[in-house]
């Protein structure tokens, strides 16, 4: 198939010759929640995928309309999974995966890759800075297309707002072989826990200091959507018989620990025991138990319309557009999001992993220092200059250790291009890990630490419906 072609060229310029035999048919199916109205914070949602049907996950996306309700009115904080506080995942009664505070997760990922924005425009909610919308069709001519800055007043609860999730972590987005057969599998079962009101919705810049003690959302037309295929030659289904099918994917433990002052610093241990732990990471949370205003320039008691800007007119001279127009406190900037989901490290001066008692790096590693490190770890081969790069609203290191901070250490070697279990193997005994951090002495107020374990992990399916992971 290949004689012609060197080995030494990359894999785009061979030529596949192959073709399948038979015929093949793609569907695009639908399967509705067990409950898909009038879903509220805390709610539990199970999907059961359909059995003997060949799924891509690849396209799947799940569905649902947002109403929002309160005398002051609010709207969700970015990304539309951040409406996901837990994600289960359970094939034929045998949980493979379980993610707490996922929208934390997700927050945290999807800054440090920049989705572009125009592939989250059909409901993926990425800007939340501007509401769009265009009049009623009924004229003899195009009608207008409307936007308005989401930080007004003025602004209003969503009625009945269109949201879409269509990029996974776990299992759902990184297994290896992304099409899998139910028939082999049994019964999947997607179980979602919804997040409370404060780590979802944000109120807009009101004129004067308000409170959001009453409001809470409402998920309605819950449902999920994926592509199935099947063939009418018994080529694939002879194939893979009875084997043991092997699908690696990435999975994650989230801990979170006990609430600390600034002052007194982090110095926090997590035990994990892992065939392969790819990379650990760092961060802090504020702790919240209620909505307030989001975080953008222009709130805290700015509802101005003069004050009140989006995320494209911050970008576009984000030095005027600083200090959150003087108000304090100062902070929002290009944020857009609400303080549960902000990952503050402000004012930290070193940073250090440790593993089983042994130090990872020469030295606790300065802010500069560890943002390099995160650069590598994540895979960017220390250049921020790709698509994979930090969402556009961070503008320099301060706004990344303010907002969107973490520190990363990996411990495996990145492949790109194949998945490997490469990471550090703790199987059979739990390695500890230690996370020391410390942080100026004039900033005082407490956070939340956080520490986050990548892992890498292989699911079996055997004859007989018999899961486990390993």
């Amino acid at each position: 198939m290949y004689e012609n072609v060197p080995a030494t060229l990359p894999r785009e310029f061979f030529y596949n010759l192959s073709k399948l035999q038979g015929s093949m048919a793609k569907n695009l199916i639908k399967c509705v929640a067990d409950r898909n109205t009038g879903l509220k914070s805390g709610n539990i949602v199970n999907i059961r995928l359909p059995i003997g049907a060949l799924l891509d996950l690849r396209s799947m996306a799940l569905w649902f309309k947002v109403k929002t309700t309160g005398t002051n009115p609010t709207f969700p904080t970015r990304y539309s999974s951040s409406f996901i506080k837990r994600m289960s995942i359970s094939i034929n009664n045998v949980v493979i995966q379980s993610l707490e505070d996922y929208h934390l997760l997700y927050n945290l990922m999807a800054d440090h890759t920049n989705k572009d924005r125009t592939k989250s425009i059909g409901g993926d909610w990425a800007d939340n800075s501007v509401f769009w919308s265009e009049g009623s069709s009924t004229g003899s001519a195009p009608v207008a297309i409307s936007g308005a800055n989401s930080m007004l007043a003025s602004t209003t609860n969503l009625t009945s707002q269109q949201f879409k999730i269509n990029n996974f972590l776990g299992f759902l987005g990184s297994t290896t072989t992304p099409i899998i057969p139910t028939d082999r599998m049994g019964e999947v079962v997607i179980s979602l826990t919804l997040a409370q009101e404060y780590e979802v919705l944000g109120g807009s810049a009101e004129a004067t200091a308000t409170t959001y003690s009453g409001n809470a959302y409402e998920l309605d037309d819950f449902y999920l959507t994926c592509e199935a295929l099947s063939f009418s030659d018994d080529s694939y289904y002879n194939s893979i018989g009875s084997k043991d099918l092997m699908y690696g994917f990435s999975d994650y433990i989230i801990t979170k620990f006990a609430t600390t002052t600034k002052t007194a610093g982090i110095n926090c241990t997590t035990y994990v025991s892992a065939n392969s732990i790819d990379w650990i990471a760092g961060t802090a949370v504020v702790q919240q138990t209620q909505p307030k205003t989001m975080l953008a320039y222009g709130s805290n008691g700015d509802g101005a319309s003069a004050n009140v800007i989006n995320v494209y007119k911050y970008l576009s001279d984000p030095v005027t557009y600083s200090n959150n127009n003087g108000t304090s406190p100062t902070s929002g900037d290009g944020f857009f999001g609400v303080e549960a989901m902000v990952r503050d490290l402000q004012a930290i001066e070193t940073g250090q992993f440790s593993i089983n008692n042994k130090q990872l790096n020469y030295a606790p590693l300065n802010p500069y220092e560890i943002f390099q490190n995160n650069l590598c770890a994540l895979g960017y081969e220390g250049i921020d200059a790709s698509k994979n790069g930090l969402v556009d609203t961070c503008l320099s290191i301060y706004h990344y250790f303010k907002y969107y901070g973490a520190q990363f250490q990996s411990l495996s070697l990145i492949d790109k291009d194949q998945f490997n279990i490469s990471g550090l193997s703790s199987a059979g005994s739990s390695c500890s890990i230690n996370w020391a951090v410390k942080f100026n002495s004039s900033a005082t107020y407490d956070i939340t630490p956080v520490i986050i374990a990548k892992l890498s992990k292989v699911l079996h399916v055997r004859a007989g419906r018999n899961i486990s992971v390993e």
